[in-house]
Parts: C-alpha cells; sequence; structure tokens
C-alpha cells in the first residue's frame, strides 16, 4: 500500500479531483494549503494607480490530496495527476509517494487492502 500526496495548484484542483473520479480513485482526503518552492513567485498586479507592478509573494496558495491506495494503482494516478497539472512552469506542484504500513477501518477491525475499500 502507499500514501500519495499530491501538491497543487488552487485553480488545477477540481480538474484534477474529476480526473481521479473518472480514473475509479474515489477515497482521497483534500485542504489548502500555504507555502512555496525554492524560489519565491514573483506575480504581476494591475492597479489603477500603478502600471506593470509586480510583487513577491513569499506563501501561494496551494491544494493537497492525499490518497491510500493499492501499490499496482501507483503509476495510473501519477499519470492523471501529471495529465491535468503538467504545464511546465514553475509551481505546478509535486508527488510524493510513501510506503503505507497498514490501515485499520475503525468501525469494523479490518485492516490492510479490505480497509482501503
Amino acid at each position: 500500500m502507499k500514501l500519495v500526496t499530491v501538491i497543487i495548484r488552487d485553480n488545477k484542483y477540481y480538474e484534477t479531483k474529476a480526473a481521479l473520479i473518472e480514473q475509479n480513485f474515489f477515497s482521497l482526503n483534500t485542504y489548502r494549503v500555504l507555502g512555496r518552492g525554492k524560489d519565491q513567485q514573483d506575480y504581476s498586479v494591475n492597479k489603477t494607480n500603478v502600471s506593470n507592478s509586480t510583487i513577491r509573494c513569499p506563501f501561494v496558495s496551494k491544494r493537497i490530496i492525499e490518497i491510500n491506495i493499492e501499490e499496482k494503482n501507483v503509476d495510473r494516478l501519477v499519470e492523471t495527476v501529471l495529465k491535468v497539472n503538467q504545464t511546465g512552469n514553475k509551481g505546478d506542484g509535486k508527488i510524493f509517494i510513501t510506503p503505507l504500513d497498514d490501515v485499520i477501518r475503525i468501525r469494523t477491525n479490518e485492516t490492510g487492502i479490505e480497509a482501503l475499500a
């Protein structure tokens, strides 16, 4: 079993979620975060009093999607996320894949793969 953590741009969240559901990845947790990579992002700002202004943002709004899946489905999940989110620009996001030792469904005490479904 694997825990796949995906960090993506806010504006790609709904498209990513729809693509995941289309590929039968239904069980997921999501939340909003603020973060940044190595470089601060520069954003152009259009204000009526200032022309061609640029501001530096220490943190950028992102979304995290966490999915617990069987190892055999990891490649398909990664392909789905990349297809939607890969623009070639800084800030496209990250995918972290970590081992998941065990899962226990609290209601039934099921463990392992049975607890994921």
